[in-house]
């Protein structure tokens, strides 16, 4: 594993503490310099009586002003030389090394003076432990231990009332989401916040009852002190959640959440006693140096326990930081939580010197500085927290939808999980960067308030605010449009939509998409002060530049748009296009998606369609020519046609038949056959697959009734003799036939079922193969 060398650690131990000299310079009201030198200040008293009698004289007024403005001008060749005199070296590389290295040498003499500064202020501190007086600190304290013990005997007493509440709080969370558990989480904070106010007043009216009227001084020091400290520890256990897991927002588990709440509420109570109650008492009863001896003796002792506790815990916040490295994260984050697991401790003493150093150096107003910002960035990056945990966990959790509106929308789960996450990442990052800000106002390193208040940051603040607003009413129009057209498609619920609504509705989507994505993108620049005039004239030239090169697309446009508006095709329908026949897929704007029978797809552009077969249009016809030999009778191969009609009428695709059979007779004299026609009328799609049920009748009924269907002969000539006699032919039987017979009869109830290839297994319609779509029936029999 990784170490950092000594040395390293050292340097950057020097650097922050250079950092907290020049921090404690730069705080307001915080005094450098010794008393002598304020003193010396103060000391001078200038003589007010003359400079109000020469403002009273006009003369001596204009002369005065005069006086003035002579002093505060300055020519521009003494400008010149000012400026000439203070200018710094040529901006080179050994320049700028030199320039750092002198202001680092200065900051570290300024350092050393501060921390010898405070070896000194240290020492008087702690020099008046000795002042220290017990018996009149006994005394002073003792008549507060009454009321001490109530009150926080009345604070214990109180876990038992709230023990139900807080495991009824946590079995509903366990149950629910981060919103209602956040909810629950403030419920329960009351719950504590009212316990710590009945502990109080239990304080305050012991005190009232046991000491014959008002709390003396002390008692309200221990109240009040009492009333804060408890208060910081609620909010303490709001934020890790100690002893219910259910409520925990926060990623600590549960041996974390205890051994962390356990140590800062420690700490919380020995300095906020001994500064808000001990100190005051000892200052009472004693000196005022003896209580900054009790203070600064606490602040030490609480200064090594906080150093033990970030020793002792290095390696397991190190290795919790690195984890997502080590589990195989790749991101930014990862690296980020990586290199900071790996200096925490070191950053984390560095603050600590650095805030007792401040303290040593002046006690009130310095203390005070670094004391409300590091508060208020606790406060920052545990709000901040608490939101990017409720956030992650919805990311991760995504949207559900209710089950009964899946079942009407089928994609809105996707649709919606596929924008929401992603708006809550953003989300995510903005309260990220609003937490970084705060922490950095908080130490006067960035006043984010008062760029926010110039016109520049309002006007940014405000894009951004309009640019997310657009981008939210955006995509729930979107989300909403879409599902709409979703419900309108699904076969389930409401009216069946048919094959030109679902083109229609799938050519609204696309187009609507196209323009709420064009439109949104320019509200949005518009919003962040992007000017988008330039960009819709800049639209237009490349429009019709693009107009002129791509003409073939302007014709494809157009030519589905006539198509569409003739409704010549839609979705679902067998068309045959340039010679390809097959099942309509996709319909856009400027194409046509084609898939034949052999599953080949095709994507034909509207431009290079000259004409459209649409065989799926309202109705169809199967045309029948039935071949038969020469000798046979005409009428008996009409009837034959009428009973196989009759017999077809009760098959799978008798629902498929519109009229009876059409008989138009002899249709054709071949060369070998004498072709019988007839027509029937069928729902559309359906009639290769009644042709080829019909087909099979013919073939068995002409078998029974011994009627000849003539097809190709072929003569063999075995050779002959001188007598012109052929040698005989020896035939041999085959008996497997027989044998085979019954199983073929057996299997031919498992043939004769199905709907002959006019449906798939979705029901959609099958196209026709090359051997359907023929010319002896002039159109498809």
């Amino acid at each position: 594993m990784q170490r950092f060398p000594t040395t390293a650690i050292l340097a950057f131990l020097i650097g922050l503490l250079v950092l907290a000299g020049a921090s404690h310079a730069q705080m307001p009201g915080l005094a450098i310099g010794g008393s002598g030198e304020t003193e010396s200040s103060t000391s001078v008293d200038p003589s007010l009586d003359d400079l109000i009698g020469i403002l009273e004289n006009d003369d001596t007024r204009a002369k005065l002003i005069e006086s003035l403005k002579a002093a505060a001008y300055k020519a521009p060749e003494a400008a010149e030389a000012a400026e000439a005199g203070t200018e710094a070296a040529p901006r080179t590389l050994p320049g700028e090394i030199a320039q750092w290295t002198r202001s680092m040498a200065g900051g570290l003499l300024d350092t050393w003076d501060q921390v010898a500064a405070s070896l000194v202020s240290a020492s008087q501190m702690l020099s008046g432990a000795s002042r220290i007086d017990l018996p009149m600190l006994i005394s002073a304290i003792l008549p507060v231990g009454l009321v001490a013990l109530v009150a926080f005997g009345v604070l214990f007493a109180s876990r038992v009332i709230k023990y139900p509440i807080f495991r009824r709080l946590a079995d509903a969370a366990e149950r629910t989401g981060p919103i209602n558990k956040l909810l629950l989480l403030v419920i329960s904070s009351i719950v504590d916040a009212l316990s710590v106010v009945v502990g109080w007043a239990a304080g305050y009216l012991a005190a009232v009852i046991f000491f014959g009227g008002e709390p003396g001084i002390n008692q309200a020091l221990f109240l009040n002190a009492f009333l804060l400290i408890e208060m910081v520890k609620v909010g303490l256990a709001s934020f890790v959640s100690p002893s219910y897991p259910q409520l925990r927002l926060t990623p600590f588990s549960n041996r974390q959440a205890s051994y962390w709440y356990f140590w800062i509420s420690r700490l919380i109570s020995i300095l906020g006693y001994t500064f808000m109650f001990v100190a005051p008492i000892v200052q009472q009863s004693s000196s005022i140096a003896a209580a900054e001896a009790v203070r600064f003796i606490v602040v030490v002792l609480c200064l090594l326990l906080t150093i033990g506790l970030i020793l002792k815990n290095r390696g397991v916040v190190r290795e919790r930081l690195k984890r997502a490295k080590h589990q195989g994260d790749r991101s930014v984050s990862a690296w980020v939580y990586a290199f900071v697991g790996q200096i925490w401790w070191v950053l984390a003493i560095g603050f600590a010197l650095a805030l007792f150093i401040v303290w040593v150096r002046s006690p009130e107003s310095g203390l005070a500085f670094m004391t409300t910002a590091t508060l208020k960035s606790i406060a920052a990056m545990a709000v901040g927290g608490l939101i990017v945990s409720i956030l992650s966990r919805v990311i991760a959790r995504g949207i559900p939808i209710p089950q009964n509106l899946k079942d009407r929308l089928p994609l809105l789960e996707r649709r919606v999980n596929s924008f929401i996450p992603n708006a809550l990442t953003v989300l995510r990052g903005v309260v990220i960067v609003v937490v970084l800000a705060v922490i950095l106002e908080a130490w006067n390193l960035l006043s984010f308030s008062d760029w926010l208040a110039s016109p520049l940051g309002q006007r940014f603040a405000g894009g951004l605010v309009g640019a997310g607003i657009i981008l939210a009413v955006g995509v729930a129009i979107y989300i909403g449009v879409s599902s709409w057209v979703e419900y309108r498609l699904n076969p389930n619920y409401g009216t069946v939509p048919t094959a030109r609504e679902r083109t229609l509705l799938s050519l609204f989507r696309n187009a609507f998409t196209i323009t709420m994505i064009v439109l949104v993108a320019m509200l949005v620049l518009s919003q962040i002060g992007i000017d988008i005039a330039p960009l819709l004239a800049g639209a237009g030239v490349v429009g019709l530049a693009i107009g002129f090169g791509a003409q073939k697309f302007v014709q494809d446009i157009i030519t589905g748009a006539f198509i569409q508006i003739q409704n010549a095709m839609n979705e679902g329908d067998i068309v045959e296009l340039n010679g390809i026949s097959g099942t309509v897929e996709e319909l856009t704007v400027r194409s046509v998606g084609l898939r034949t029978l052999e599953g080949t797809w095709y994507l034909i552009p509207f431009s290079s369609v000259d004409q459209v077969a649409n065989f799926s249009k309202d109705f169809a016809y199967y045309v029948a020519d039935i071949g038969v030999a020469y000798r046979e009778n005409v009428y008996d191969v009409k009837q034959m046609m009428f009973d196989a009609f009759d017999e077809l009428k009760t098959t799978a695709v008798g629902e498929n038949l519109l009229s009876e059979l059409d008989m138009f007779g002899v249709n054709e004299l071949g060369d070998s056959a004498v072709v019988v026609r007839g027509r029937v009328m069928t729902k559309p799609s359906t009639q290769w697959g009644v042709g080829r049920a019909y087909r099979e009748i013919i073939k068995r009924m002409s078998d029974e009734r011994g009627i000849e269907i003539p097809f190709p002969h072929m003569t063999l000539w075995f050779g002959e003799d001188r007598d012109g006699k052929a040698p005989p032919l020896r035939v041999r039987q085959n008996r497997q036939a027989d044998t085979a017979r019954p199983a073929i009869e057996a299997s031919s109830q498992r043939a004769d079922a199905g709907d002959h290839g006019t449906h798939d297994a979705d029901r959609k319609p099958i196209p026709p193969g090359g051997g359907d779509i023929d010319s002896a029936g002039e159109g498809r029999g």
